[in-house]
């Protein structure tokens, strides 16, 4: 196993694919549309955002970018969520995270038809996961284990700490791994703020998945020469040697990787793949939507 897990090609193979059946689907005239809702000016998200846009391009999706302020009134976003919902030409909706604090996340989410739900946000599709019945994965979990696969990384039994107990990776995740299938069968624990002896916890572990939020938190105390680490974090920060913004990981990279068994980079890691698994969602829900209708 190589010692840098990069993103990069696990996600080349997946848009091949999606590239080819978006080709497929032009052949009978129907090209696979994307709607992307972006609330406030959240910088990961709308770095996440430009991400999907140039990747869609690259593939034949088309996109719209809804671009709402901050104050938006929730009325509002409801109503054009229905509009997209009821749009035969829309095929998957994408709603960017976090929303603003006056805006119930629950109500947006329960608003995404289940059958646009390319993010798994849906109940009735999160109900679904963690059944492990047929529906759309989360892409960031998806993202993980795509690398798992590639790498051909182990997890049957193995011990694997998730720092970060959030709706759209932690808690899917945890789920997605304990699951009987090939990525799945590990040993879960889930870390947050409130966790006791952290390191302990996390040194113990096989695999290492840190979703926090925090930049550069996990450093070498954390870790052991045993472990995986997978980063799923992503954060702009103020590079004091160059004055300059960059984006970094939920882990110190520079001070962990040569202290592991292997790391993804931040950049170049999880987030190219999520975005290559969210274009496989699209492609997924458009050729449902499509079939449903002859």
């Amino acid at each position: 196993m190589k010692k840098i897990l990069s993103g990069k090609q696990v996600s080349k193979e997946i848009i091949a694919k999606v590239k080819q059946d978006v080709e497929n689907l032009k052949k009978e005239n129907i090209t696979p549309h994307l709607t992307i809702i972006q609330v406030g000016a959240d910088s990961a998200s709308k770095y996440y955002a430009k991400s999907i846009i140039k990747n869609c391009q690259r593939v034949g999706i088309r996109t719209e970018f809804l671009d709402f302020s901050s104050d938006i009134e929730q009325k509002f976003l409801i109503k054009k969520i229905g509009e997209l919902n009821d749009n035969p030409q829309v095929h998957a909706i994408q709603i960017m995270m976090p929303l603003p604090e006056h805006i119930s996340t629950d109500c947006v989410m329960s608003a995404i038809s289940p059958n646009k739900d390319v993010d798994c946000l849906n109940p009735l599709n999160v109900g679904k996961l963690v059944l492990g019945k047929n529906t759309f994965l989360p892409n960031t979990p998806a993202g993980v284990l795509e690398l798992l696969k590639y790498y051909n990384i182990e997890t049957d039994g193995k011990k694997i700490a998730i720092l970060g107990r959030s709706n759209i990776v932690g808690k899917p995740l945890a789920n997605l791994l304990i699951q009987k299938t090939k990525t799945g069968n590990g040993t879960i624990t889930i870390c947050h703020s409130h966790t006791k002896n952290l390191a302990k916890i996390t040194t113990a572990s096989d695999i290492l998945i840190v979703a926090i939020g925090k930049p550069q938190f996990i450093t070498e105390k954390y870790v052991s020469k045993d472990t995986i680490v997978i980063d799923v974090g992503i954060n702009r920060i103020l590079d004091k040697d160059t004055n300059r913004h960059k984006y970094v990981g939920d882990v110190d990279f520079d001070a962990v990787k040569s202290q592991v068994a292997a790391i993804t980079p931040v950049p170049g890691g999880i987030g190219s793949i999520t975005t290559a698994a969210l274009l496989a969602n699209i492609s997924k829900a458009t050729q449902k939507l499509i079939s449903e209708k002859k």
